[in-house]
């Protein structure tokens, strides 16, 4: 282990088990720098929020603020019947496990960047939900997109039957931080690429794949997966 993963790792009580090997996540390197400020892909990525966020329906503007408070697998309920997670407590906990190691790497990242949010620099663009003062200026990458897709991929591979409508669901939860006026387009694209690393290091554990397994013969036996 190296130094930087031992400060890493000092900074901050892990109450849930890392199962991410945090030596591949490199703070420079990983996942590119968001855009500069007032470079013109910054200009042309709040521009085009504008314009997407006028043309929003209700109904797409409910799912937002709908998304934003959600921070749970829950979200795929709308997406695979009788998926009610509080039955399965062994799907539960691995879910919970996921958002823990999803979270922790999404923070040092932000950290890492300290970047704006769309309305901290824009008065056009407001939050859907009325924002903490821990999420300024933590803008890149987007945590809820990270932890929407490495959710995703994970339960994708619990339900392979069902991975087009799993990653399409954890695309549109991604891209609701964008509706929401929380976050830029490259913050949610940073957070799917983090997302899906983070994924990849948990599927590729040995301990983890244990938890994976009994969480899948529980929705096999539920008749939610084959």
């Amino acid at each position: 282990m190296t130094l930087w993963i031992m400060q890493a790792c000092a900074k901050e009580k892990l109450d849930e088990p890392l199962y991410i090997d945090l030596a591949i996540f490199n703070l420079d390197s990983t996942i590119p720098p968001p855009p500069i400020p007032d470079s013109m892909e910054y200009k042309h990525e709040l521009e085009f929020m504008k314009a997407r966020i006028s043309k929003l329906t209700n109904t797409q503007k409910e799912l937002a603020v709908k998304d934003a408070l959600n921070e749970s697998a829950t979200f795929f309920d709308d997406t695979i019947s009788d998926f009610d997670i509080n039955k399965f407590p062994k799907t539960k906990k691995l879910f919970e496990t996921v958002k823990y190691n999803a979270g922790y790497e999404s923070k040092l990242f932000k950290n890492h960047f300290t970047s704006k949010r769309p309305y901290q620099v824009d008065a056009d663009i407001h939050a859907c939900v009325p924002p903490k003062p821990s999420n300024l200026d933590r803008s890149y990458p987007s945590g809820h997109t990270t932890m929407g897709y490495a959710m995703g991929i994970v339960l994708a591979n619990l339900i392979p039957e069902k991975s087009k409508e799993i990653m399409a669901r954890a695309r549109l939860y991604g891209e609701n931080r964008i509706n929401c006026g929380a976050h830029f387009p490259s913050d949610v694209t940073g957070g799917q690429v983090l997302g899906t690393l983070v994924a990849k290091e948990l599927i590729s554990n040995d301990e983890f794949k244990l938890f994976m397994n009994e969480a899948r013969d529980e929705l096999i036996k539920a008749g939610l997966s084959k």
